[in-house]
């Protein structure tokens, strides 16, 4: 059969299809159980469904790493980082040619972890050079802004806040590697390494108090397992023991007589949770993933604090734009438990419950905004349908259960407060007294009357 002479454009054709073919074998080949992702842009997926979001994708003071250096949006934030880097570098008795040169020794390795494309305009030596300036500056900024330094680091609080917030953007990140080599170049390592730990555990959007913070962050493993500061949020925020909590007998008689499935009622709101007799109460580790349901006479909604302010919505999203990095292996944790909020959260009155009852810390403005806020969020993403699913079965069971709302009402009736019961007790009381003092006054009227 004679060869049929192929086009330009199938050659071309061929030829891509060839190249990602040989990059999914190699992904695969070099996959883990823990795959580290690369450091990329933002999926243009999630740009397209959430264009108002756009803004919490961009840096606002300083660009590191190689994906916006060069901006000169950012010139000013170059200069104040080169003075870091040499801070940095005479704090620790060293030198900024002896940093720069470890950081170059490894440096095909570091390219690994982008993407070709995102670094083809970069030689070995600025890319180097580029790496050990971000890493020094990174480092001095947040251990002396831990501590509240603004003079050592000659900056005012609310830029520091800003430079703070863009560390957790997915295309402002840089090789968690580079922190560890400088780390390990210091003079004392421990507090550079601490001030990470601290600034990690000072980020969680969960809210919870500052021990349990420190406590908490430090389970979390060393660095060499991150890929970069974003994932080490990530990991802060699912990390933790989860709370074990059963029924009470009482509490699985109610759940047994509530089907979840025939006439279903769907919950949507921390409201409707309420008048149906459930309360939620503070879990005690920050963790994500430690919600959970369990029933005595009443329900009880255990889940981690929330802590809402501007910085909030910036780290959800980046959080989901790492979640949907296709070479991140995960199961949409973040992007599951937003969801899940969205659930709760339909008004302002749901906030305001949340926030009456110590669960959600409001320094965004009204309960209106922080309703609309996490409305809009979880708008068009896609949960993980068996993160909590026991969770959502029993809470339809129980508000399923006919006698739930009966028992609620008599609840929050007579017994939610001391003051409530002791009326409640005063009513008895009067009630008995006044029927048996009737029946005594009857009996002493027939005694009079029967007497001779």
């Amino acid at each position: 059969m004679p060869e049929i002479e192929e086009s330009a454009y199938i050659r071309e054709q061929k030829n891509k299809l060839e190249a990602a073919v040989l990059e999914t074998k190699n992904q695969r080949s070099g996959s883990s159980p823990r795959a580290r992702p690369l450091i990329q842009r933002v999926p243009p997926v999630l740009i397209g469904i959430k264009e108002d979001f756009k803004k919490y994708f961009e840096q606002r003071l300083v660009a590191l790493g190689p994906l916006h250096h060069g901006n000169p949006k950012f010139e000013r934030a170059e200069v104040s980082k080169l003075k870091l880097a040499g801070f940095f570098a005479d704090e620790n008795e060293t030198t900024a040619d002896a940093l720069f040169h470890k950081i170059k020794a490894v440096i095909e390795d570091l390219k690994m972890c982008y993407k070709q494309e995102d670094i083809k305009d970069y030689d070995d030596e600025k890319l180097a050079w580029m790496f050990f300036v971000d890493g020094c500056a990174v480092l001095y900024a947040v251990h002396y802004g831990l501590q509240g330094d603004f003079e050592r680091l000659n900056t005012k609080a609310d830029l520091l806040v800003f430079a703070q917030l863009d560390l957790f953007l997915l295309e402002n990140q840089i090789p968690y590697r580079i922190l560890k080599i400088l780390i390990d170049s210091a003079k004392n390592p421990q507090k550079w390494k601490k001030s990470i730990t601290e600034f990690i555990g000072e980020n969680l959007i969960t809210n919870i108090r500052s021990a349990q913070k420190s406590q908490h962050t430090e389970g979390q493993k060393d660095g060499p397992d991150y890929a970069h500061l974003l994932e080490q949020l990530r990991t802060g925020l699912l990390t933790g023991e989860q709370e074990k909590s059963s029924s009470s007998m009482i509490g699985k008689m109610f759940l047994s007589c509530g089907d979840s499935r025939k006439d279903r009622k769907t919950f949507r709101s921390i409201r409707e949770l309420k008048v149906s007799g459930i309360r939620v109460k503070p879990s005690k580790t920050n963790s994500l993933k430690n919600i959970s349901f369990y029933c005595n006479f009443l329900g009880r909604l255990m889940m981690p604090r929330l802590l809402v302010d501007d910085s909030t919505a910036s780290k959800f999203m980046n959080l989901i734009a790492l979640e949907m990095c296709r070479d991140f292996v995960n199961n949409f944790e973040v992007t599951t438990y937003l969801c899940f909020m969205d659930s709760l959260i339909d008004t302002a009155e749901d906030v305001k419950e949340l926030r009456i009852t110590g669960m959600l810390h409001n320094y965004l403005g009204s309960d209106e905004e922080v309703a609309e806020l996490f409305n809009k969020m979880s708008r068009d993403l896609v949960p993980d349908q068996e993160m909590y699913y026991n969770i959502t079965e029993n809470i339809h069971k129980y508000c399923n259960n006919p006698w739930t709302t009966a028992v609620a009402q008599a609840y929050y009736t007579h017994f939610s407060s001391p003051w409530t019961f002791l009326a409640f007790l005063g009513a008895d009381y009067g009630a008995f007294f006044l029927r048996y003092s009737g029946l005594f006054l009857v009996a002493t009227y027939q005694m009079s009357y029967e007497a001779p």
